[in-house]
Parts: C-alpha cells; sequence; structure tokens
C-alpha cells in the first residue's frame, strides 16, 4: 500500500474515532454495566486468534460471561465494518472488561467508564521488529487518532521489553507490565507438547521419525498486500535434506500463502519441530521456549532494516546463523539441528521471555476479575 493510500485510511480511522465510535458509544451508556461481561474483540479474523484461547478459556471457567466479536475487515464491505464497529461500541459501553490482540480502532473512540478494564495483549512476543509509532510504516507520522487510549494493561513477555511497548504505543508508565504471553502457557506444558506429538504421528504419519523443520517467515508489504521473500529458497531446501521434513507455513496475511499440516496450529507446530526456520517472525522468541536450535534465513536483511528496521542487532544480538546467502543455508540448517550446546539460546530466552513461565493466563485473569 502506497504511503498516500495509508495515510488516507489512517485519516478515516482518525475521523471515525472523533465522531461515529462515540456517538455509538453513548447509545449504549444506559445500559447497567456488566461487571462479568468481558468482550474479545478483533477485526482481522472470525474466528479467536490463538492468542485470545486461554484467556477466554479461563474466563469461562471463573464463571465469567465471556462474549466474542470478530469480523475480518479485509473481507467485509464497508457497510458491514460499520455494522460490527456500531455494535461493537454498544457493548464496549456496559462490558467489565475487553481483550484485544491486535490494532482495534473502535477501542479508542470514546472515553470508557472507569470501571472498564482493557487489555492488550498483543500477537508477537519478543522485542524483533519495530512496530507502532517505532516503525517507518506502520502508523503515518501525522495520524492524529491514538492506538493505546482507554488501554490499562499491556501483556509483555519480559521487564527488557516493556520500555519497547511504551514507545510503539506511547504509553504511560506502568500499562505495559511483564506479566507473560498468555499463549506461551500451553508452549510451557509438558502434557500438551505430548499431545501435539501424539496428533502429529495420528494425523502425518509420513513425518514419523523425521526432523520436523517448521519455515515460519513474517510477511512483507501491508495487510492487503502482504508477501513473502525468500521462501524459493526453502522450498528447494526440503528437497535437499535428509532425514528432515520440512513444514512450510507463511503468514495468515499472504494470499493463497502456502500452509503445510493446515490440520495443526502454528502453536501444535512449534511443540513438535525439531528445527524453526524463520526471518523477522515474533515466532523466533516464542521457540527459545522450546530448547530447540533455529536459523534465521534473512535474504533481504539490509532493505529490511532500512525500511523497517529492529530493536535488536540481528546480525550481533541472536543466538543462532543469520544468513543472507542461500548457498549457506544447507550447511546452517545442518550443523545447527546437530548443535548440543544451548546456552547462547538459555542467555537470550532469560532476556527476552523471562517473564513466560506457564501461569501467564493466570496472571491476566486475575487483573480482569479481581473485586468482581
Amino acid at each position: 500500500m502506497s504511503f498516500d493510500k495509508r495515510a488516507l485510511k489512517h485519516g478515516m480511522k482518525y475521523i471515525l474515532q472523533r465522531t461515529l465510535l462515540p456517538l455509538w458509544f453513548r447509545s449504549g451508556m444506559g445500559k447497567k454495566p456488566e461487571k462479568r461481561t468481558v468482550i474479545f474483540a478483533d477485526s482481522n479474523c472470525t474466528e479467536p486468534p490463538e492468542s485470545m484461547l486461554p484467556l477466554m478459556a479461563e474466563l469461562e471457567r471463573r464463571g465469567f460471561d465471556v462474549k466474542p466479536m470478530f469480523c475480518d475487515f479485509s473481507r467485509t464491505g464497508l457497510a458491514g465494518q460499520l455494522g460490527f464497529m456500531r455494535r461493537f461500541m454498544k457493548a464496549y459501553a456496559s462490558a467489565g472488561g475487553v481483550v484485544v490482540c491486535n490494532y482495534f480502532v473502535p477501542l479508542h473512540g470514546c472515553t470508557k467508564r472507569p470501571q472498564t478494564r482493557v487489555v492488550q495483549l498483543w500477537h508477537s512476543c519478543g522485542a524483533g521488529k519495530k512496530f507502532g509509532w517505532a516503525a517507518k510504516d506502520d502508523i503515518p507520522p501525522d495520524f492524529r487518532g491514538s492506538v493505546a487510549k482507554n488501554i490499562d494493561l499491556v501483556t509483555v513477555s519480559s521487564e527488557e521489553c516493556v520500555q519497547v511497548f511504551e514507545e510503539a504505543f506511547r504509553l504511560k508508565k506502568g500499562v505495559a507490565k511483564a506479566t507473560g504471553v498468555s499463549r506461551t502457557d500451553l508452549l510451557l506444558d509438558e502434557g500438551y507438547r505430548a499431545e501435539c506429538r501424539a496428533k502429529l504421528r495420528r494425523l502425518h504419519p509420513e513425518t514419523d521419525g523425521k526432523k520436523l523443520i517448521l519455515y515460519l517467515p513474517t510477511f512483507r508489504g501491508g495487510a492487503s498486500d502482504a508477501q513473502t521473500q525468500g521462501h524459493e529458497a526453502v522450498m528447494r531446501l526440503k528437497t535437499s535434506l535428509e532425514g528432515c521434513f520440512t513444514a512450510v507455513r507463511m503468514h495468515p496475511r499472504v494470499k493463497d500463502g502456502i500452509c503445510d499440516l493446515a490440520d495443526m496450529t502454528t502453536n501444535e507446530l512449534l511443540c513438535c519441530a525439531d528445527m524453526l526456520i524463520t526471518d523477522y517472525s515474533s515466532a523466533l522468541f516464542e521457540f527459545t521456549l522450546m530448547d530447540k536450535p533455529m536459523v534465521l534465513w534473512c535474504p533481504d536483511l539490509d532493505d529490511y532494516i532500512e525500511k523497517r528496521d529492529m530493536y535488536l542487532d540481528i546480525r550481533r544480538d541472536m543466538p543462532c546463523p543469520v544468513i543472507t546467502d542461500e548457498g549457506e543455508l544447507k550447511n546452517a540448517v545442518t550443523e545447527e539441528l546437530e548443535k548440543s550446546d544451548m546456552g547462547a539460546y538459555a542467555d537470550f530466552r532469560t532476556k527476552y521471555m523471562s517473564a513466560c513461565d506457564g501461569k501467564a493466563t493466570e496472571r491476566i485473569a486475575d487483573f480482569l476479575t479481581k473485586g468482581r
């Protein structure tokens, strides 16, 4: 998407936040607050994202009324989008809590009731590629709206990441907290890991006895023109590695993207993989919880840093090989698969994922439910 189109899109969001959204919110203010109702909302999907599922289940277990509100704006016309936002704002006006895991324009289009608690789970861990106000191509510098108004808690994976989120969302001190990231709880559950491995063997016996290499690249471009760089090299690699099964899982925003082993979720595959190949995806942080090796395949590294930039020095700070030349990719994968000293990975995990201890969901649920 060109800068002009992106600026126009954000301009329309700003106008919405100043006009229709607060009007719709006020129309729902007459209803008595429902302290035990928590809305889970997203405008990029029609089903709950993986990031939300553990917290939804925990709140239901505690007897709360969980209200899902999802709409994929990329597949919905303007009338449908406006109708969804109107329904959300009216429900928001009386809800005890709201949970999101991505940018969600309606959330910031009013002044919420003080008793409504709003949690931003965000959909990535660690501090990799820049985002929000810190990124060169994420939010136009002249955007006058908000991506953080009304948020009471942003959950992050370690103390190291708190300042990153404060910068990205322009948060007040104390809003971003190292609670851990809810969806990582399952990754640390050995029973869940065993179930995932058993499911893989049952559904895909062709993987049995082989090393599973999972390729999870992020996307370039915007939501409407998302694309992957470097996947052709990994497709060639698939046919040359003996004793390995390489599964390619492109980002959901990539239209008609490759999705191997489609009957398993990304979380399930992370639990089964013997190695992760990625580029700038935050999956690299989550995978450190597995105590397994990684390779970063970044053929467009210099260009990506120039256009998007990163919080860490990817060449210096990563615990694994960072490859930019296809001729070096196979050797890097082979050698890293045989690696036995995982000390560098452990240090990296401690720095960026230390709050992810298997109890993040419980802590976040406590924040939403305390006193209710």
